[in-house]
This record gives structure tokens, sequence and C-alpha cells, in this order.
């Protein structure tokens, strides 16, 4: 009797020490690192923010492929207009983000943020064709096991859907911003 209890309270231990890891596996909530920019006036630092309330489930993504071949970029941006999925807060700058998707890699998750309206990073005024530009989007992979990651800031893009629900971006100028000690937070 006293074997059958050694071995189930050694059990309950092991599964209660492994179901904690497995709930950090997922993308996580909030990620706080290190915004870098090159701009036309310099290189700017400032600390980044960014906040899943929310992530879209595949179909809801490969819907919006379907929005993008039927309506283009401005259908898509008409279509998440008014959701708030996360937050971006850059600097003094806080923006609502409307759709917040992820996907497994080989050793974590990558997490596509993306606003509505470009990121103002800097005072410049930009050309007609960025129009067709409309995103402020950040790409982030964490490692699932250390919580550290890397990514990019797009203050200008426009995106590209496959009929998976992959997302793509094009960027609009190429220069990207990009993160430093990154981190997922909880």
């Amino acid at each position: 009797m006293n074997t059958i209890r050694i071995v189930v309270v050694t059990v309950i231990l092991a599964v209660s020490f492994i179901a904690p890891s497995s709930a950090a596996d997922g993308p996580g909530r909030e990620f706080t690192g290190t915004a870098v920019v090159d701009g036309p006036n310099g290189t700017r630092s400032m600390p980044v923010t960014l906040v899943a309330n929310r992530y879209s489930t595949v179909a809801e993504v490969q819907k919006l492929a379907e929005v993008l071949t039927n309506g283009g970029q401005s259908a898509v941006l008409g279509a998440i207009r008014y959701r708030n999925d996360g937050e971006l807060r850059l600097g003094a700058e806080v923006r609502p983000i409307s759709l917040v998707a992820a996907e497994e890699t080989s050793d974590g998750h990558r997490i596509l943020f993306l606003t509505g309206r470009r990121i103002d990073i800097s005072e410049q005024q930009l050309g007609k064709d960025s129009l067709d530009y409309p995103f402020g989007i950040a790409i982030i992979e964490i490692d699932s096991f250390s919580g550290l990651g890397e990514g990019a800031l797009h203050a200008g893009a426009a995106l590209i859907i496959d009929a998976d629900g992959h997302i793509e971006i094009d960027d609009y100028d190429g220069r990207d911003g990009h993160f430093r000690d990154l981190r997922r937070v909880r």
C-alpha cells in the first residue's frame, strides 16, 4: 500500500512540475524590449511593449486572404479597422493592434502584430504610392524555452496572405527597424 502511495505522490509531483512548463510553451501575451529604427534623421532607440489580448485563428486569417484577393489592401484595412486584439507601445506612442497571428516555429513562435495605421517613427512626408502600404507591422520570433526573441518593425507595409493563412509582408521603403533585448514578460 505504501508503495502505491509513493508512486501516486511521485506522479502528482512530476505532473505539477511539467504543467507550468507546457503553459509557458504558448506564444505569450506581453513582450518588451528596445526598438532600433533607422530613419532619415539617424538611428533612434526607444522602449517597445507588444501586448496580445487575442490571437486570430487560422480560419480568420484565411478569410482575410479572401478579402485581400477580392478587394486589396484597403479591403483588409476595412475588415480589421475596429478590432482591438492588442496594443503597441513604442516610446510615448500607443497604438491599438488590430490583428495578432501566431504560428509555431521549430523552437518557438513567430508572432505578427498588425496595426491598421502606419507607425510614425519620424516626421517625414511620404509619397502617394505609400497609400498602398497602410499597415504598421511588428514581427517577432520568441524562443519557447528561454522567452527571448528577435524581430523587425515595419512602419509602412502591405500584406501577402497565402491560402494556408501564412502572412508575409511587403515593406514600403526597405528600412526596417529591429528589436533588441526582446523578451516575453507574461
